[in-house]
């Protein structure tokens, strides 16, 4: 969840997880390097560690194992040490750039122990924030797998998967499928896992919403090495239905027992009003028309997460909605499939009395924990202190559940917004993901103003440091050119004014010429005096070091060199700013602006960033989400003052799915408020 500052670009190093047994806190001690094996041909173009692989056809079966129907096998899902119970898996995104993945390995009695070391990646290998992560068994081998779409921020999309080794650990991830950048856009795809053609493999399931009310369903088929093939079109929908991915949760699930896993949907159609879907599997791996099932006017969508398992062990899995109540108790409803193939029969699974447990503190995830051939209920419980523990509700013979089976416990070190728990399907938590929040200056305003300035701007080591402090991953900062375009640097007045020495224009002086040189100039007064003005590389370099995304604002005052007549000049500046982002952004999360009103500045900066390969940059700009009623003054209003605009914001481009990046002036009170409102 974690925006992780840095893009997949060094080879990716896979060791045993550097933690301590019990603990989610991290401290990477790396072991032997493994190798990236891609599973079709490789070509250029694809970073070190991520094979760039054209779409490859799948794999015919070798024969070596037969298909199983699960309704007349009963075999456990995500079984990742091959004794007959499921498990679960947390991917980690570890705060030190790192990633990795810890099992939970189910006892006799549906409880965990410690997780194991189940899979490590170094730092800057991976986006969390970038994977849409399943499970499934994928080659068909009776062990769990883990599989991922990959969004790249160049426009390619990748799938991955990691085989379980059947010891309750991951070999190292391979590509089998991948697209070019123009072909699937990223943030459009809601991933699905399930045997939807019924040959013993489970495949993947991607709905992919062309954001103009066209809707469609594509089915990525496993083959027997656990890759998948090029997809194909398994369902389509035009925009007359007025279905919407963001108002629609996903769980797959074999729900008329035939061997075949389906998709079953909780849909937001109108306000106020939801219903249940359920998208029947073909033989081919395509869906049916959907079948309309039960409705309710009284359910608020936000309230809900769907889950799917065959709680009572008939062979046929339910389609379960968690309905966290307003009141605070939360109940877990159950529906299966009446003689229409529309879901109905609603009744309660489970119903836990307000306080026992947060939803919003809670990773779900479904599976035979026990091994008595019906599924439980088991989840990751996180605490804002960083405790943690994993409960299991066991399900009875008549397909309720028990009473919760406490287990696993850590007193510190798991940063829950860091879990993600692997499940066949993408049913997100009812709250949405928590931003990104990005920290910036501003300027007072009114009478004085210049002596009530403390120079805020984060244009520095000690201010990105701060904003880090502050809960921040990334700032917004400004980038001046002096005279000529000599030098890049950040700073965010059009003058020295703040600075030592002289006052100037900064556009009028060198920056290591002259007696009025900028270079060696400090802060003279606020929080940050004693600051030097830094160029615009060590300010990137900085930012990297500190893990800080780079939100980049260049100041309308640098055309003076910019957009000279004198063609050396011109070029001479645009080095200033190019070079440096063409050094970093592989490697680095980098993103730059200019003021609209600087309207030929932004033309030509667009115009040279994408000459350079950098269109990446001129992407995924954080949101501002201050109210303008209320600007920045010294000292700084009230944070409170922010609320209802804040709300208004996360209301708006919160998701369930993704997290959003919002820039504050406010970043520590913007985390302190968004808790308890996101994940």
């Amino acid at each position: 969840m974690k925006r992780r500052f840095g893009i997949i670009g060094t080879a990716v190093v896979c060791a045993l997880l550097g933690l301590q047994a019990g603990t989610g806190s991290a401290s990477a001690v790396v072991g032997g390097e493994a190798a990236v094996v891609a599973a079709g041909p490789e070509t250029s173009g694809g970073p070190a560690g991520f094979p760039y692989v054209g779409s490859a056809a799948a794999q015919p079966d070798d024969g070596t194992r037969a298909a199983t129907v699960r309704a007349a096998v009963k075999s456990p899902r995500h079984d990742y040490n091959g004794d007959g119970r499921s498990d679960m898996v947390a991917w980690y995104d570890y705060d030190d750039g790192h990633d990795g993945m810890r099992a939970f390995l189910a006892g006799a009695d549906g409880s965990f122990p410690p997780p194991n070391r189940a899979w490590e990646s170094a730092a800057g290998n991976f986006w969390a924030e970038h994977m849409k992560r399943v499970t499934g068994d994928f080659d068909g081998d009776g062990i769990g797998d883990v599989a991922a779409f990959y969004g790249y921020d160049d426009g390619r999309v990748s799938l991955l998967t990691w085989l379980g080794t059947g010891t309750g650990t991951f070999a190292a991830h391979v590509a089998s499928w991948a697209v070019a950048p123009g072909n699937w856009t990223f943030d459009a795809i809601t991933a699905e896992a399930g045997d939807f053609n019924g040959d013993g493999r489970d495949d993947i399931a991607a709905w992919y919403d062309y954001r103009n009310g066209d809707d469609k369903l594509f089915t990525f088929l496993a083959d027997a090495k656990g890759g998948f093939g090029t997809p194909f079109s398994s369902f389509a929908r035009t925009e007359a239905d007025g279905w919407e991915v963001d108002r629609m949760k996903f769980a797959t699930g074999d729900y008329n027992g035939d061997g075949r896993d389906d998709i079953g949907v909780l849909d937001s159609y109108t306000a106020g009003t939801v219903r249940l879907m359920t998208f029947t599997a073909e033989p081919g791996g395509g869906f049916g028309e959907p079948v309309h099932g039960w409705e309710s006017t009284g359910w608020q969508f936000g309230r809900v997460s769907v889950h799917s398992g065959d709680f009572d062990g008939n062979g046929r899995d339910d389609f379960a909605a968690w309905y966290d109540y307003a009141d605070g108790h939360d109940a877990l409803i159950g529906f299966d499939l009446d003689a229409n193939g529309a879901f109905g029969n609603r009744r309660e699974l489970l119903n836990a009395v307000p306080g026992w447990y947060e939803r919003s503190q809670m990773r779900i995830v479904t599976g035979d924990y026990n091994g008595d051939g019906r599924d439980d209920l088991a989840t990751f419980y996180g605490y804002s202190d960083t405790r943690a523990k994993a409960i299991t509700f066991v399900a009875k013979a008549d397909g309720t559940l028990g009473d919760a089976l406490h287990s696993w416990s850590e007193p510190k070190g798991w940063t829950l917004d860091r879990v993600h728990m692997a499940e066949r399907y993408s049913s997100p938590p009812p709250l949405p993901v928590c931003p990104v929040v990005y920290g910036h200056g501003g300027y007072p305003t009114g009478a004085n103003a210049w002596e009530r300035d403390q120079v805020r701007q984060p244009n520095h080591p000690k201010g990105l440091a701060q904003h880090k402090s502050w809960g921040a991953g990334g700032v917004e900062a400004d980038l001046q050119l002096t005279k000529d375009g000599t030098k890049g640097v950040m700073w965010h007045n059009s003058t020295t004014r703040g600075l030592t020495g002289p006052k100037a224009d900064v556009a009028d002086i060198w920056w290591a010429t002259g007696a009025d040189q900028l270079k060696g100039r400090t802060i003279d007064h606020g929080p940050y005096a004693g600051e030097t003005v830094y160029t615009f590389r060590e300010w990137l370099e900085s930012a990297k070091k500190q893990n800080m995304a780079a939100f980049v604002e260049l100041k309308g005052e640098a055309g003076q060199s910019l957009l000279n007549t004198n063609a050396t000049i011109r070029e001479t500046a645009w080095k200033e700013v190019i070079d440096p982002l063409a050094e970093r952004a592989s490697t680095q999360k980098i993103m730059i602006y200019t003021g609209a009103k600087n309207t030929d500045l932004k033309a030509e900066l667009i115009k040279r960033v994408e000459a350079a390969g950098l269109g990446a940059t001129l992407k995924s700009y954080p949101r501002w989400v201050d109210s303008a009623a209320v600007g920045w003054e010294e000292p700084a209003p009230p944070a409170s003052d922010q609320y209802a605009t804040w709300q208004e914001k996360l209301d708006q481009f919160g998701t369930p799915l993704s997290s959003q990046a919002m820039v504050t002036t406010w970043p520590k009170e913007l985390k302190s408020w968004l808790s308890g409102k996101c994940l």
